[in-house]
């Protein structure tokens, strides 16, 4: 798997150019997409185009930076001018995008090569990524397995070699689950890092952008262009940009790693637990200090996260649900149904609930620099089932996939999955959690795993 970082070195030193790696990867998009469905469109012409400017650029000394020429996939929920944006929908099949969104508008300016639309859950409503209109996702690792959603197409591409990194969005996990069960670094950055203009979204107080890569470096480059405060969209942060790669590499001797029992170990598969004690042992080997610290205030949070989901999906999607109901897979008009029942007292109250679970869970992270637990609470499972089995008790496969990530889109706390080992040859995902826009910590955290214990292995997808 070539990374960010790779290709930016080989970039520098022209022992590839950007052109053969647009033209390789393009070549085994095609070889391989009809198999795993990753892609919903390829932009082709545009990314070659993209690439011989890159190519001039780097001739001629005027680099834009890491990802000038690095081919980049581009989740089906924002906006690229001039391209189909469907949302994974029948309803926005021939939705063409007059703009570019932020995120799209500052890849392009960092000379990213972008190679396409990945595929999704519905409307970014679910977290199977099986789409009843344009198919399932395939995990390159088992291809009868889900690939986690929504953000699936987005995890596969990067975890297949079929793109170098992707975007996506989180609202209860959309980048982590698929992260985790696809065995890539899923980053979900604080709420209000990245902007949103130009994304179709699911719930706009959850609602973030965020990456998937194949290591944490290549996140960090990513974030670094992504990240800012943006004049035209008002829920942006004016918070400092750090530089996100400064620091990395460097010894954890002496980090602080909270632990929290509570919640995020109630009901999880035995081979993810063992995988997360294994995670935590070599974190200890590395001279970092692990005690128990539960957030206060955890069990609360599923009494704020339910409504608010619920009520503003269905707010934005109510002239279709009254018009074009059919035109929805059904889970996707299910779910958004049952946001009509939603009484606006119990959204307000959910959402005046926010603010003091934010200072409850700042609180428990203050001898912290970062808490880890699972990602997920169960590995991949096949397509179409529905329910999962833990410790004997039968469980919605939706809540076994995003019961221990949406806690974070509830506070906005910046967080990451990465890989941490293999369960009958499917990824486990372990989650670290920083406090608001410490993204650095979690990187720098990660990176340092990664280079002590090795990079992940490739799956076993091949041509």
């Amino acid at each position: 798997m070539r990374t960010i970082r790779d290709l930016a070195a080989d970039f520098r030193s022209k022992s590839v150019s950007p052109v053969s790696v647009a033209e390789e990867t393009l070549g085994r998009i095609e070889r391989l997409n009809p198999r795993i469905n990753c892609y919903i469109a390829v932009l082709r012409d545009s990314a070659l185009h993209e690439a011989e400017q890159s190519e001039k650029r780097l001739e001629e000394g005027i680099p834009l930076g890491p990802l000038d020429g690095v081919p980049i996939a581009i989740k089906d929920l924002f906006y690229i001018k001039g391209v189909k944006c469907t949302a994974g929908s029948k309803i926005l099949a021939d939705n063409i995008a007059s703009y570019d969104s932020t995120a799209v508008r500052r890849l392009k300016a960092a000379g990213a090569v972008l190679l396409g639309t990945t595929n999704l859950h519905e409307f970014a409503a679910g977290v199977t990524n099986v789409n009843p209109h344009y198919g399932a996702v395939r995990n390159p690792w088992n291809e009868t397995r889900i690939s986690g959603g929504s953000s699936g197409g987005s995890a596969v591409v990067v975890a297949s070699g079929l793109a170098a990194g992707a975007i996506g969005t989180d609202t209860a996990g959309s980048v982590r689950i698929p992260a985790s069960l696809c065995g890539v670094f899923g980053l979900k950055p604080t709420y209000g890092r990245v902007s949103r203009l130009g994304v179709i979204p699911l719930a706009s107080s959850f609602d973030t952008v965020g990456t998937l890569t194949s290591c944490a470096w290549d996140a960090a480059a990513m974030l670094q262009v992504l990240a800012g405060h943006a004049v035209e969209d008002v829920t942006t942060s004016a918070t400092e940009v750090p530089d996100y790669s400064s620091g990395m590499g460097t010894p954890l001797e002496g980090a602080r790693v909270g632990v929290p029992k509570l919640y995020f170990h109630d009901s999880i598969d035995s081979s993810v637990e063992k995988i997360f004690e294994g995670f935590m042992g070599k974190v200890e080997s590395m001279g970092c200090t692990i005690a128990e610290a539960d957030f206060d205030g955890i069990l609360e949070v599923g009494g704020s996260w339910l409504p608010i989901r619920r009520a503003e999906a269905t707010a934005f999607h109510l002239r279709w649900l009254e018009n074009s109901p059919s035109l929805y897979g059904d889970d996707v008009r299910k779910s958004l149904e049952l946001g009509r029942q939603v009484r606006a007292v119990d959204y307000v109250n959910a959402q005046n609930a926010r603010p003091l679970l934010i200072e409850r869970f700042a609180s428990s992270m203050k001898d912290c620099d970062v808490m880890a637990m699972p990602a997920t609470s169960v590995p991949a499972t096949p397509i179409g089932q529905t329910n999962t089995e833990i410790a004997g008790k039968q469980v919605e496969v939706y809540t076994a996939l995003n019961r221990l990530t949406l806690p974070f889109n509830v506070v906005g706390f910046p967080a990451i999955t990465l890989p941490a080992g293999l369960s009958a040859g499917l990824p486990v995902g372990v989650q670290l959690v920083a406090r608001p826009f410490e993204e650095a910590s979690l990187l720098r955290f990660a990176d340092s795993y990664e280079l002590k214990f090795g990079p992940y292995p490739d799956p076993p997808l091949t041509a």
